[in-house]
C-alpha cells in the first residue's frame, strides 16, 4: 500500500478495514477464526458483497501473511480468518500514523493538490466545491479513514497562503470553498507528484544563493551568519508580511521534521498583524526567535542562515507598516 496513506484503491481500503474489523472481533481471543460474512454484509457498497471479491481479498491478504484461513466450501458464509502477528504490527503502524496530526495535515494538503489536478481544476473555469473531495475514494480517504470537512478547510487555507490554490472565499471559513490550482500548484502536481513539502523545499535553492518563495514574494537569501543584515525586495503590506510568516513557518516545518508547536507559532504570528496595518512587533520578534531556535536545534547551518535572513527581512518589513 502507498505509504502516503491516500491514493489507495477501493480494494486496498476495504482490505485494511477488513483486517481492523477482524482484529476488533477477535479482541481477547487471539487464536479464534472469525467469520467474515458480517463484514461484507455491512459494506456501504453492496456490489462488493460477493464471494469472488471476498475470496480475492482473503487470498491476497494470506499471500501477504496478514491472515490465515480456515474456510470451507460454499459462499461468503464459509469464509473465516485469523489475523497474524504481522497484521497486528501493520495495524499498530497505521494507528500511530493516524494519531500524527502533522502527518495528517501534510497528507490532506498533498491529496488536495492531487485531487484538483486529477479533475483538471487548473484555472477559474473549473472550481469544484471543496467538500466534493470527500466523495473521491483515492483522495478523500487517508489510511482507510475519511478526511473530515475541517481537514479540507485547514488544507485549503494553508495552500491558499502558499499561493498553490485560489478560489472563492466566504466569511467564517479559513480557506476557499470553491478552488483551483494556480500555476505553482500545477507545477507541484506535475513535477513533484503533489508532494507539497518537496515542492516548497525545491523553491529554497536557486542560482548561487538560496531563494525562499513566499506567497507572491521571492528574494535571494544569501547563506550568512545568524545576524546577517540584508535588505530584501519584499512588499511591506500586511498581506505580504502574512505570506512571509507562512513561508518561514513552512521552511521550519519542511526542514525540521517533528518541530513542536509549529501551527500555534504560525497562528500567533499571523494574529499579530491587523488588517489596518498595525503589528505587534514583540509577538513577531518572539516568532522569529522561535523559528531560529527551532532551526538551530534540528537543521543544518545553511537552513539556519536562510531562516535568519528571512526573519531579518520580516522585521525590516514591519518598519513600513503604519
Amino acid at each position: 500500500m502507498d505509504e502516503r496513506g491516500w491514493g489507495w484503491t477501493a480494494s486496498q481500503i476495504r482490505q485494511i478495514r477488513l483486517i481492523e474489523w477482524v482484529a476488533a472481533q477477535s479482541a481477547g481471543r487471539p487464536a479464534v477464526y472469525i467469520d467474515v460474512k458480517p463484514f461484507y454484509d455491512a459494506l456501504p457498497d453492496q456490489s462488493e458483497n460477493e464471494f469472488e471479491i471476498a475470496y480475492a481479498d482473503l487470498k491476497l491478504l494470506e499471500e501477504q501473511r496478514l491472515i490465515t484461513q480456515a474456510s470451507g466450501l460454499g459462499g461468503i458464509e464459509s469464509l473465516a480468518v485469523m489475523i497474524t502477528p504481522q497484521a497486528r504490527d501493520l495495524l499498530e503502524q497505521v494507528r500511530a500514523a493516524r494519531a500524527n496530526k502533522s502527518q495528517r495535515k501534510s497528507a490532506c494538503r498533498n491529496a488536495m493538490v492531487a485531487w484538483l489536478y486529477s479533475i483538471d481544476a487548473t484555472n477559474d473555469t473549473n472550481m469544484p466545491v471543496r467538500d466534493a473531495m470527500l466523495n473521491d475514494v483515492q483522495h478523500g480517504i487517508w489510511l482507510a479513514e475519511p478526511f473530515v470537512p475541517a481537514d479540507l478547510a485547514d488544507a485549503a487555507a494553508w495552500l491558499h497562503r502558499q499561493g498553490l490554490i485560489k478560489g472563492i472565499l466566504i466569511d467564517q471559513d479559513p480557506g476557499p470553498v470553491r478552488l483551483y490550482l494556480t500555476d505553482a500548484g500545477t507545477a507541484c502536481a506535475q513535477g513533484f507528484n503533489s508532494d507539497v513539502g518537496r515542492f516548497l523545499e525545491s523553491q529554497t535553492e536557486r542560482g548561487s544563493g538560496v531563494t525562499v518563495n513566499i506567497g507572491n514574494n521571492s528574494g535571494p537569501f544569501q547563506v550568512a551568519g545568524d545576524h546577517a543584515q540584508q535588505v530584501q525586495n519584499i512588499g511591506s503590506g500586511a498581506d505580504e508580511i502574512r505570506h512571509l510568516i507562512a513561508g518561514i513557518t513552512e521552511v521550519v516545518r519542511a526542514m525540521v521534521p517533528g518541530a513542536a508547536d509549529v501551527d500555534a507559532q504560525e497562528a500567533a504570528a499571523l494574529s499579530a498583524i491587523s488588517d489596518r496595518g498595525r503589528a505587534d512587533r514583540g509577538a513577531l520578534e518572539r516568532f522569529g526567535n522561535w523559528a531560529l531556535s527551532t532551526a538551530k536545534a534540528g537543521a543544518t547551518s545553511g537552513v539556519v542562515a536562510v531562516i535568519s535572513s528571512a526573519v531579518t527581512a520580516l522585521l525590516m518589513c514591519l518598519g513600513h507598516l503604519g
